[in-house]
């Protein structure tokens, strides 16, 4: 009915009828589905055009850091590493396209010059080469630069990196030899020090080739560092053909850890003593390299009093160089003892026993000095006795020509009590025999005591394996156990250990003081047998008779009738406890013995001992067949020698002697 009263209208062509399906749903639902895409693309357009926008204008790092993470491995993300350098100019060459702003670029094995703000730095991304290198296996480091490990990582070039490892892996032992090294040493005697002695110069190889391939030196600062990081290197470095089980980088990490472990044990056998206070001897070693100079005490309570007289005297004479003062706990030197001390300039005390593992045994005594010298915190050491006395500035011992030459200075002892060592010198010491030990009183018999540890100069950096053999003697095997014979036995004390040590670990880099050993004190009335005057009836004597200093006065002369009358012994002969060490141009140099007649007497009988000449031990071997040193009760010690030995103190040696009397009255030293 709607329709016939409303009649629907028809549209020709010309009216701007539209064709019948155009109000269809379907074409609505189409029209519906296009508004929306539109919408949708314009939408994501402007975004785009913001980011794009946003990252070439202010944060060129985002829009490289997205394309690359395109072209990244699925397998694994690619973390950002705000510390590596940004270079977008770099960037854009890669990808074709250009900033339209200066951007500063950087050079990447140069560190970034201090132009950039904190703010800057962390926002700064990691550009496409940056990322790459983030796979260490895909490239790898120019000669002469620093190469940049996983996450970037700078490692400094080691240039004979290779040659170094094939220097360690060379002398790495077999299972047979290795189980040598590494058992223990269940007897005694010259056998045990020879076997020591072995195994030590064994050691000497090892460790200077595996601190070939780890100790750096600073060519700026001339320091000396440990550099451990081998197998970080290699990894950082290796190529895609490396990888796998049976690569060379493998069998080179199982090399290097091999040898690293033998090290570790062999240590463990021959020179356990230095941990835990020092890591491994690389590292006590490199400690000592630019340590600088400065010597070396040691005491305890009854020694303190002579400390404070003896380093009076060093800084009077000039000496500058720091002292080191070692000790064993605080029952060795008390707290009040070391107060006196450290108030002296430049004196450090130290507790030597927490530095020393003596478990199994005891640290004490003469054993003492080789650990003070090796663990104090100088490279080139004088050790000296507390109860030394110098009589020139003890740090010109450095300008002796033959410590210059060969970084060891040892001084003799008196030739005394003639004993031949020379079967025992052949049991332990290498083949063949060096010329030093054929030299020695030892080996040619004229005396029992060789070397006189008072002093003692040692540059440790370099005779480094040799002190801590000497120290190993000093120390486990010093005195018997379990039924072996311990060195003091084959040995008087510590003396002999030093130029022993140093030829059974195969170092002769060492010299004895040219100067001559005698006698300070008074000479002694000579005796009518030895002794002829001119105002004796010699007219009965023929000239074969006579002494040869008085032939002459028979002869007709111009002689006065004072120098006539003048007695002139033969020989002259000094008794006291100091043992006198003279220096090359013949003047004294320092004595041990310290400043009493008598060490040993009672307090209230102690007394100084008198000094006004010097005796020399004479050139020859002899005096009339009979040994020039007879020893007396209290450690006193006579010495006679011809007349050309004799020599009088000048005014400037007395009034040395006479200052530090003074200045042992003044610390009570005493009594």
């Amino acid at each position: 009915m709607a329709s016939t009263m409303f009649p629907k209208a028809t549209l020709g062509p010309k009216e701007g009828r539209l064709p019948p399906g155009l109000f269809s749903p379907v074409a609505a639902e189409r029209r519906r589905r296009l508004t929306s895409r539109r919408k949708h693309a314009f939408l994501f357009g402007t975004v785009l055009l913001v980011f794009i926008v946003y990252s070439t204008y202010f944060q060129p790092g985002v829009l490289a850091r997205f394309e690359d993470l395109q072209e990244s491995p699925r397998h694994g993300p690619v973390l950002p590493n705000k510390k590596s350098v940004a270079s977008s100019e770099d960037t854009y060459k890669q990808r074709g396209r250009r900033s339209r702003k200066s951007i500063q670029t950087f050079d990447a094995q140069k560190p970034i010059q201090d132009e950039t703000t904190e703010d800057e730095e962390e926002l700064t991304e990691p550009t496409t080469q940056d990322t790459r290198k983030l796979n260490a296996h895909r490239s790898k480091p120019k000669a002469g630069l620093e190469t940049e490990a996983r996450g970037s990582i700078r490692w400094p070039e080691r240039p004979n990196l290779k040659d170094d490892l094939e220097a360690v892996f060379a002398l790495l032992p077999d299972e047979i030899k290795m189980r040598e090294f590494l058992r223990p040493i269940d007897y005694g005697g010259p056998e045990r020090m020879r076997e020591l002695g072995l195994r030590t110069r064994a050691y000497q190889r090892y460790l200077s080739a595996w601190e070939k391939l780890h100790l750096f030196e600073d060519k700026a600062t001339g320091e000396t560092y440990v550099r451990d990081d081998v197998i970080q290197y290699l990894r950082a470095t290796q190529d895609d053909e490396d990888a796998g089980p049976d690569s060379s980088l493998t069998n080179t990490i199982h090399n290097y850890e091999a040898f690293r472990s033998f090290l570790a044990k062999f240590v463990r056998v021959l020179f356990p003593f230095t941990n835990p206070y020092f890591a491994d001897h690389m590292t006590l070693h490199s400690h000592l390299k630019n340590a600088g100079r400065g010597i070396v005490l040691t005491a305890g309570d009854d020694q303190a009093k002579y400390l404070l007289t003896t380093i009076y005297t060093f800084r009077e004479l000039g000496c500058n160089l720091p002292i080191e003062i070692m000790y064993l706990g605080d029952t060795d030197l008390g707290e009040d003892h070391r107060f006196e001390l450290e108030s002296l300039p430049g004196v450090t005390t130290r507790d030597i026993s927490q530095m020393v593992d003596d478990e199994g045994w005891k640290l004490a005594g003469w054993a003492i000095k080789p650990f003070a010298m090796l663990l104090s915190s100088f490279r080139e050491v004088i050790f000296i006795d507390a109860d030394s006395f110098f009589f020139r500035d003890p740090a010109k011992l450095f300008d002796d020509p033959d410590y210059k030459k060969t970084g060891a200075l040892f001084f003799r002892d008196r030739t005394i009590m003639p004993e031949s060592k020379r079967k025992w010198l052949m049991q332990i010491l290498p083949r063949p025999i060096h010329k030093l030990a054929k030299e020695s009183s030892w080996w040619m018999g004229t005396s029992g005591h060789h070397q006189e540890s008072g002093v003692v100069v040692i540059d440790t950096w370099k005779h480094f394996v040799s002190m801590l053999l000497i120290c190993r003697f000093n120390g486990s095997d010093r005195d018997p156990r379990g039924g072996r014979v311990g060195v003091y036995e084959m040995m008087h004390g510590d003396k002999e250990t030093f130029w022993i040590g140093f030829l059974l670990a195969g170092d002769s880099s060492f010299a004895f003081h040219k100067g001559a050993v005698g006698s300070i004190g008074v000479i002694e009335p000579p005796k009518k047998t030895t002794t002829i005057t001119a105002t004796e009836d010699t007219e009965s004597l023929g000239d074969d008779e006579l002494p040869t200093s008085l032939r002459k006065a028979k002869e007709p002369s111009e002689q006065s009738p004072l120098e006539a009358t003048t007695s002139t012994p033969d020989t002259y002969t000094m008794c006291n406890p100091q043992l006198l060490h003279v220096d090359l141009d013949g003047t004294p140099l320092w004595f041990n013995g310290w400043l009493l007649a008598s060490k040993y007497a009672e307090r209230s009988k102690r007394r100084f001992s008198p000094m006004q000449s010097y005796l020399r031990e004479p050139k020859k071997k002899a005096i009339d067949d009979e040994d020039f040193w007879k020893l007396a009760e209290d450690n006193i010690c006579c010495l006679t020698s011809d007349a050309e030995s004799k020599a009088d103190l000048d005014e400037h040696d007395l009034d040395l002697l006479k200052m530090m009397r003074d200045r042992a009255l003044e610390v009570g030293a005493l009594n």
